[in-house]
């Protein structure tokens, strides 16, 4: 099975801060394992979502053969971990990335990406959604599907979506940043 990729960025497509991206995210899928990366970190940093095992944040193996900085020196390469999210009618919600716009850039667009829209406004998050399902079950028709399903050997299939949500704040003026993380 020929390994396929989903290829994305959030962007800000209209508005004073168009052109604002997050740069590269990718989704792909390797026998039983889904992987996540932002693509100016994949060679440094991915998330692995290995079947219904383990599922965590990690350096890459290549990385630390490398030798290249950032040099990683902790006996686990994998400092975060999560407890796979069950299934519910057969789907399940594995895996979230959110960006707000004030935290994209001003960074080369990939003509490969698909584009995802973010609003120009600071008090709204958009969502990728990185959804499983299980063999036999329907992936919803979903007008915000990123892309195309990915399947695994097993026949359970992996797809992203998205989604705007509101942020609750209680005022009308934009707050500050208080921090932030770029990948």
């Amino acid at each position: 099975m020929p390994k396929k990729k989903v290829r994305f960025a959030f962007t800000v497509a209209e508005g004073p801060n168009q052109g604002l991206t997050s740069g590269g995210w990718r989704v792909w899928a390797n026998k039983e394992d889904t992987y996540i990366a932002p693509a100016g970190m994949g060679s440094i940093w991915k998330g692995s979502l290995h079947g219904d095992d383990a599922w965590r944040w990690a350096v890459t193996q290549e990385h630390l053969s490398s030798g290249a900085e950032p040099v990683w020196t902790e006996p686990d390469r994998a400092p975060w971990k999560f407890t796979p999210t069950p299934f519910v009618d057969g789907r399940r919600l594995a895996f979230v990335i959110c960006t707000m716009r004030h935290a994209l850039r001003d960074l080369p667009i990939d003509p490969r990406d698909i584009q995802v829209p973010v609003q120009d406004r600071w008090d709204t998050g958009t969502l990728a959604m990185v959804w499983m399902a299980e063999p036999g079950e329907s992936i919803p028709d979903d007008p915000s599907m990123v892309g195309y399903p990915l399947e695994l050997v097993s026949g359970r299939r992996v797809w992203v979506t998205v989604a705007i949500e509101e942020l609750p704040y209680d005022t009308e003026q934009e707050p500050g940043a208080i921090s932030s993380a770029i990948l």
